[in-house]
């Protein structure tokens, strides 16, 4: 993911960084994917939203909450994805061992 597709017009500067990082980690090789940073940053990014929109009010707020709107929906996408991708990778190990017992037999 883009981090240009993680920023809009009114993302504050504190946010902007979490952004980046996050685009890091998602850039990373899947195998070198850390589930757990991943998790962290999104949920520091989440706090940080909810920050920004108690603090600001009126139209700032609504147009801040709906570009973000577009930008959860991108990172429940990717998740998804990275969860569907785990998921393959651990039948695919599953069905390698079961191949290796039944060679050793």
């Amino acid at each position: 993911m883009n981090v240009d597709k993680l920023n809009h017009s009114s993302t504050p500067l504190f946010l902007s960084k979490v952004n980046a990082a996050i685009a890091v980690c998602v850039a990373a090789e899947p195998a070198a994917l850390s589930t757990e940073t991943f998790y962290h940053l999104i949920s520091l990014r989440h706090s940080l939203v909810l920050r920004e929109l108690s603090r600001l009010s009126g139209n700032e707020r609504t147009t801040f909450a709906e570009n973000e709107l577009i930008i959860n929906q991108e990172l429940e996408e990717l998740a998804l994805k990275l969860k569907l991708a785990a998921k393959e990778e651990i039948v695919g190990f599953s069905r390698a061992q079961k191949a290796a017992k039944r060679y050793k037999k």
